[in-house]
Order: structure tokens, then sequence, then C-alpha cells
């Protein structure tokens, strides 16, 4: 919506978004400080990917905001990874479902604003 503002699902999924991503790269980072790791280095890499796929993140929800109809797609898949990511983290030796829940929560909400939200749809259209 160009005329005079964003509407709320546009606002809430940029939040989430931004929000999201970054958050999850504190509590990383925060792991990697506090918390012993198998390996040092393998853990510095994640967080250096994990910011770095904030940043290309935050990127995409400017565009998202400015009315790009492409950073539809990349933002689902990303939601769509992170879902993943959740799923995996549920599982294995050391489970950890609340960080599942976390990850899965929020991606799941805008997916579905993502796909089938009218005012996200209008934000998108090129000719809006």
């Amino acid at each position: 919506m160009k005329k005079s503002g964003w509407a709320w699902p546009v606002v809430a999924t940029a939040a989430i978004l931004i929000l999201g991503l970054w958050g999850v790269g504190v509590v990383f980072i925060i792991d990697t400080i506090t918390q012993p790791a198998n390996s040092l280095a393998g853990a510095i890499f994640l967080d250096i990917l994990i910011v770095l796929s904030a940043a290309a993140m935050s990127v995409a929800v400017v565009w998202f905001l400015r009315g790009v109809s492409s950073t539809r797609s990349a933002i689902i898949v990303w939601q769509m990874t992170v879902i993943g990511i959740g799923i995996a983290s549920a599982q294995g030796g050391e489970p950890r479902g609340e960080l599942a829940v976390a990850l899965i929560a929020p991606a799941t909400v805008v997916t579905i604003l993502m796909l089938f939200n009218r005012d996200i749809s209008r934000h998108l259209e090129p000719d809006a």
C-alpha cells in the first residue's frame, strides 16, 4: 500500500521477520559465549552465518516494505528453512523443544500471512 501507510499484517510480518531472526542470532551468540561447544570454530562459523542471513533478510524486509513483489518468495523460502531447523532442533540427542516452538510458531504465522492475507497481496501488487 503506497497510499497512507501499511496494513497491520504487513507491519506484523516485517516485525516478526526482523525481530525473530536477529533474536535467534543473539541467542546463538550468547550460547557460544556462555556454553561449552564441541567445536568453538564451528560455533563461531554458525554465528557468522546467522548474522549474515539476518542481514540478508533485513534487506529483503526493506524491499518487502517498499512493495517489491519478488520478496514474497524469498521470505517464504526462508520461513520453510526456519521450520526445518525448528523440527531438527526438537530431535536428536539433546532435543530443544522450546527452541523448536520459538522457531516454528512465528515462521508458520509469517508463511500463512504471506500466502493467504489479502492486505499483503495488495501491498505486493506492482500497480498498487
